[in-house]
């Protein structure tokens, strides 16, 4: 008796989900195959949007880790030095001294040449210094 109830109370469920489930098809869209970018180039975005409202920052910063550090300073030495270069760097080398984070790249014992050194303001993730030593 409770496996027919319960049999007939799932399958009712399921009935009632599947009849309000809509494809791409039922809603006349067809599901594209372009990927979504991730921003859009928005000419009437403006300073003055926000000018009024005060930023938010908080406690521990706009950039609190050593991971959210790396990514930042990964990102911006790629873009400068080229990701082949950054990638040879690993492991860098990361510290937090007077709320900034020190980052700099390492190279192989033995291994003559220079590394990617970059400085970010943990409170509010201004990049203070970039080079790349020789």
């Amino acid at each position: 008796m409770y496996k027919i109830r319960f049999f007939l109370i799932a399958s009712t469920i399921i009935f009632l989900m599947s009849c309000n489930m809509k494809t791409a098809t039922d809603t006349g869209k067809e599901k594209s195959s372009q990927p979504i970018p991730n921003y859009v180039i928005n000419e009437k975005l403006s300073l003055n949007d926000y000018s009024d409202v005060k930023g938010y920052f908080p406690k521990e910063g706009l950039v609190p880790t050593a991971e959210i550090a790396f990514q930042i300073a990964e990102s911006v030495l790629i873009n400068l030095y080229g990701k082949e270069t950054i990638e040879e760097e690993k492991p860098f080398s990361i510290n937090l001294e007077n709320d900034i984070w020190v980052i700099e790249g390492s190279l192989e014992e033995g291994f003559v040449g220079g590394v990617a050194y970059m400085e970010i303001r943990k409170s509010n993730g201004e990049i203070l210094k970039v080079i790349h030593t020789k």
